[in-house]
């Protein structure tokens, strides 16, 4: 006789009264479930026109709070969606996401009322890993992936799609372009985030409102805004004029969230300057291995 196997326990799951009621509202997602520190209007209207136009490109200076809705955005996927389901999101430089996403969507899911979705909080040894959100119940993924992997990109068929876009500025088009084949079928979403740069790349055109981009929501968080919610300190912006003058594309650009040329006199861009720093500390916290250990 065969001994009789024993039914193994199904993965803990978001309740369907959860998924139910949160589905096609990630505001009150955000605040019903989230314990979040301020109400910052312009968060709630980010995630409500993601829901409603299914790509939103969002500029806007240092500090207004974009990680924090894109690290919402991948909590409320993930867990109202429960199958065939994956959230790929890159940014343009590795250390983007390593330093900044990833710890952002770990510190809000500390943060979830977890009583309300119906299951616990995920497991850091198996479901919520450094990089990836792989929940227990299977079919639902969130990972991150190199900006320069297209093909990845492409790869990241299902039924459910959230691509996001940290960084989006600098961004090369032929990720872009991989991720835009998924818009063809299927309940896909896309979300770019940036300080907005140099006048030029797929982020810019998307604000741009160029010929073929009229389907993308785009949002500009002026400082103002931001200063208002009391997410960047007035007096760092008023200091930073004071440091870079106002006139000058640095201040532009990560002050007052617009796009600006360089300086004329500069004979390398700030982009590609910031680009060769971030590529220089990824070097650097990796052991600065040699060139043929790379």
């Amino acid at each position: 006789m065969y001994a009789r196997l024993k039914a193994m326990p199904t993965p803990p799951r978001p309740s369907r009264e959860f998924i139910r009621t949160y589905r096609d509202d990630p505001v009150a997602f955000r605040h019903d479930i989230i314990t979040t520190e301020a109400d910052v209007p312009y968060q709630d209207e980010i995630l409500a026109e993601l829901h409603a136009r299914k790509r939103a490109a969002v500029r806007s200076p240092h500090g207004a709070g974009k990680t924090a809705v894109a690290s919402w955005a991948v909590l409320w996927f993930v867990l109202t969606r429960p199958d065939d389901t994956k959230i790929p999101t890159t940014a343009s430089a590795w250390r983007q996401l390593t330093k900044y996403l990833w710890p952002e969507i770990r510190k809000w899911s500390r943060r979830v009322d977890w009583g309300k979705v119906g299951r616990g909080p995920f497991s850091a040894r198996d479901e919520l890993l450094t990089l990836a959100l792989k929940p227990a119940w299977g079919g639902c993924e969130a990972f991150a992936v190199a900006c320069q992997d297209a093909a990845t990109i492409e790869g990241a068929h299902a039924s459910n799609l959230l691509y996001v876009f940290d960084e989006a500025k600098a961004i090369p088009v032929a990720t872009w372009d991989a991720a835009e084949g998924a818009f063809a079928s299927g309940d896909c979403y896309a979300l770019a985030i940036s300080t907005p740069g140099i006048p030029m790349g797929r982020f810019y055109d998307i604000h741009s409102r160029k010929p073929g981009y009229e389907d993308w929501w785009t949002r500009h968080v002026e400082a103002e805004e931001a200063i208002a919610a009391g997410m960047v300190k007035p007096e760092w912006a008023e200091a930073r004029r004071k440091q870079w003058g106002e006139d000058s594309s640095i201040y532009q650009q990560r002050v007052l969230g617009k796009f600006a040329d360089d300086e004329e006199s500069a004979i390398i861009s700030l982009a590609l300057v910031e680009a060769a720093n971030d590529r220089w500390r990824e070097w650097d916290e990796a052991g600065r291995p040699s060139m043929k250990e790379l």
